[in-house]
């Protein structure tokens, strides 16, 4: 919307309220002007320092309001029934807005502003006469000074206690760097919650002082599905996995003993989903540098997690048996053999093929592979549930047996000497191998996966040196 033409003020957009303290004044003559007003006015707080959300009362006097006395940014505006003209505009208002007194009195504000401003100013007015109270608001104001936010209050004037309102006094507030500040934060906050949209994520809020938790929409639409209104702290952490929930601990950042923590957790969703969720948190503190806030980021990682679930297995993964290679073998060895130092107990099983080498050296290394792959097949068929079986490379095996006993390595042992002797079926016809086996119970003075290997190996020595296709447990 542009001026009038010939107008001395530009144009005026966007208003909505907001909370300034009204202007308490004393107006003393009971008649409105046709033009300035004159010198002879006061402004001042009631005398019994009470306030008034009515406005002021007509006292009489010889003289009326002065807006120019007024410490900011003021104008008048005379009341005449339905129709408002402006009365007064102090230099500070003037020269900021650019403005000569003379192009602003006694105009109205359809004669001085464009349709539309006039208008929404036209509606504050008549609120604050039909209210008989003061009335405040925000607008953007395109005078010729430039372009302004103002938070503006206009407090009635009345002809008597209960007389007619004559008069509306308007003190405006320059807040231009303040909705400049909003508008910068507004555009980083769409920003940042476009991410979280890209990234299937969200924010959370906790107010150490309210112990208030707070949770963005899109945190709670992705936890709690799109019908979900939004979470509180205890909703949340209802749907992490109980066995994460230490992980949500901001104790430290509370205390101000941190000022950034990160963790990692699972949660199922309202529909089941297992979801990885990512969160880093990070301790905000008042002016006196007393904790005030903490604030998080949290982005689902599921995607992340899988393909690293993948990559590991891979890493872990023998390519021609498929079964664990040394490297996983290793990996799961050393965490049973922690959890064996706590109180628990597993055994292993080694594993050497008899007479592999000769069907190598005579049909090839394409049937000696089809062998492997067999005796790798056969061995997943003979383990328990749980039990790892391992290619340690060339035709050595293992297998890691969690919570085994003397009987369950002696069974599983002789299943598979029993297992592997079998004939295998391959392109150059049957051939013959056999397997011997060594094995050992985790006991407490073995402390290391390698000490316990180190005792499978020489029971392993001991069948071989005593005729091979045969097991032997470890004393």
């Amino acid at each position: 919307m542009r001026a009038r033409r010939g107008s001395a003020v530009g144009r005026g957009l966007s208003s909505m309220t907001g909370a300034v303290p009204q202007l308490p004044v004393r107006w003393e003559r009971g008649a409105v002007p046709e033009g300035p007003p004159g010198p002879a006015l006061t402004v001042e707080g009631q005398s019994d320092g009470s306030r008034s959300d009515r406005g002021p009362r007509f006292v009489p006097g010889d003289g009326m309001i002065d807006v120019e006395q007024i410490g900011a940014p003021a104008f008048s505006v005379a009341v005449a029934g339905d129709v408002f003209t402006y009365a007064g505009i102090n230099r500070r208002l003037a020269d900021v807005i650019g403005v000569a007194p003379a192009d602003f009195v006694g105009q109205t504000p359809r004669s001085l502003l464009s349709p539309g401003y006039a208008e929404e100013l036209l509606g504050h007015y008549r609120r604050c006469v039909g209210g008989r109270a003061s009335v405040d608001f925000e607008s953007f104001y395109d005078a010729p000074g430039g372009g302004r936010w103002w938070h503006t209050t206009v407090s009635p004037v009345f002809d008597a206690e209960d007389g007619p309102v004559v008069l509306l006094v308007g003190l405006s507030v320059d807040i231009t760097s303040r909705k400049d500040i909003e508008r910068r934060a507004g555009e980083v906050d769409a920003r940042i919650a476009l991410a979280m949209d890209l990234l299937e994520g969200g924010f959370w809020h906790y107010s150490i002082a309210d112990r208030r938790f707070g949770i963005s929409p899109q945190l709670s639409r992705l936890v709690a599905g799109p019908d979900a209104g939004l979470l509180d702290g205890p909703a949340y952490a209802g749907f992490v996995l109980p066995e994460d929930r230490a992980a949500l601990d901001i104790g430290a950042l509370v205390q101000g003993d941190a000022e950034a923590s990160a963790a990692e957790y699972r949660l199922r969703t309202s529909v089941g989903d297992l979801r990885w969720m990512s969160c880093r948190r990070r301790l905000t503190r008042d002016e006196a540098g007393r904790p005030e806030n903490v604030v998080g980021v949290v982005v689902d990682i599921t995607d992340q997690k899988l393909r690293q679930e993948v990559v590991a297995a891979e890493a872990a993964t023998d390519s021609l048996t498929a079964l664990t290679n040394r490297r996983g073998f290793d990996a799961l060895g050393q965490r049973l053999a922690a959890g064996a130092r706590d109180g628990g107990a597993f055994g292993l099983l080694l594993i050497d093929l008899d007479r592999f080498k000769p069907v190598n050296d005579t049909h090839g290394h394409a049937v000696g592979d089809a062998v492997l792959r067999e005796v790798a097949a056969r061995l997943r068929r003979h383990v328990r549930p749980g039990d790892v079986a391992a290619r340690l490379g060339g035709d050595e095996f293992a297998v890691l047996v969690p919570g085994a006993t003397e009987d369950v390595l002696a069974g599983l042992a002789r299943r598979i000497v029993g297992a592997v002797g079998r004939p295998v079926a391959t392109s150059a016809g049957r051939v013959e191998i056999g397997a011997s086996v060594g094995a050992a119970l985790w006991r407490d003075a073995d402390r290391t996966l390698a000490a316990l290997a180190e005792r499978a190996d020489a029971a392993l020595f001991a069948v071989k040196r005593d005729g091979r296709g045969a097991w032997r447990i470890s004393a």
